[in-house]
């Protein structure tokens, strides 16, 4: 089975070698490195053949349309490789596996046909309106070369309050147009899409990976809808997936009350407590116990004993 990990990181390089270095040798690894932090502190520890850095790197800014691009950097990075991948991975540097490889290889083998991405609709009537609201306000993607990241971010405060003062609101939904004079585009007729959310860690086939990316590309409506949205990273590879039946079918759909961003991530064991935790040894049990494939956040000089019992385990 031909693997790929779409990795993006921007610190501890030593954390993103133990990632690579416990999973599969005949994988290959794709890490997109933060515009903003100094490559070569990866590149001087991580010199493995089957590890790809990509070169077109992107000066991410949390919550804009700026984390799309290098999720889409990746995914084009795998999709171009000249070997077929039957499984994508999608994780952060600071992930660390809490199965061997041998269990990761044969769960997806008895999965072949399932795509491990899950989403919830956003524009249903049971979700509440303070999970909706901040979907619903325009957060205007402010980028001008003259400016630092710094005070751009201070512009896109000031353009979001200006038009939730104005009450200008994001509809949860909008209108996808396909290029009839596009044979290889893959909708055929105009298409009402409904707005979907889950998580940015995922694990897809290469078949839907070509299809996200498409989309992407040939759409324009779906990148002018989410580049004003709040965490587009969180939404607009959802709203691709739920809204095509075909991928929808083999996806995982929650429905009900909005249940949190862990509940809607299907691989990975996280704490938000009330930001992301970070896991050391006494997180041990609870990671076994939780029965997911990985889990975040590892840090270099806080989780190194839990990796260490974590190898053990797996036989490494």
């Amino acid at each position: 089975m031909n693997i790929a990990y779409l990795i993006s990181a921007h610190t501890d390089a030593p954390q993103l070698k133990r990632l690579i270095e416990a999973l599969h040798t005949d994988a290959q690894f794709f890490v997109h490195i933060d515009k903003k932090s100094d490559i070569s502190q990866f590149k001087n520890i991580i010199k493995q053949h089957n590890v790809h850095f990509l070169e077109n790197r992107i000066d991410v800014r949390w919550g804009t349309i700026l984390e799309v691009e290098y999720q889409m950097e990746l995914i084009k990075a795998a999709i171009e490789y000249p070997i077929y991948f039957d499984r994508i991975f999608f994780l952060s540097g600071m992930d660390f596996p809490l199965w061997s490889n041998e269990r990761i290889l044969d769960f997806l083998d008895h999965n072949r046909d399932r795509e491990f991405i899950q989403g919830i609709c956003m524009d249903t009537n049971d979700i509440q309106h303070q999970q909706t609201e901040m979907y619903s306000i325009s957060r205007p993607f402010i980028n001008h070369k003259n400016l630092s990241n710094k005070w751009n971010m201070r512009l896109g405060i000031l353009m979001r309050k200006f038009h939730k003062l104005r009450g200008k609101r994001k509809p949860l939904e909008f209108v996808v147009t396909p290029d009839i004079q596009d044979k290889s585009c893959f909708l055929p007729q105009p298409e009402l899409w409904r707005l979907y959310k889950g998580s940015a860690w995922w694990c897809i086939s290469e078949d839907l990976a070509k299809y996200i990316f498409n989309i992407y590309k040939k759409c324009p409506e779906v990148k002018e809808y989410f580049k004003d949205s709040f965490g587009s990273a969180e939404t607009l590879i959802q709203t691709i997936v739920f809204n095509t039946h075909e991928w929808a079918s083999k996806s995982i759909l929650s429905k009900g009350a909005y249940p949190g961003l862990p509940a809607l991530t299907p691989l990975h064991y996280i704490v938000y407590d009330p930001v992301i935790k970070i896991m050391d040894e006494t997180d041990y049990d609870k990671l076994i116990d939780s029965g997911k494939m990985f889990a975040r956040k590892f840090v270099s000089g806080k989780s190194d004993k839990l990796v260490e019992m974590l190898k053990k385990k797996n036989g490494e």
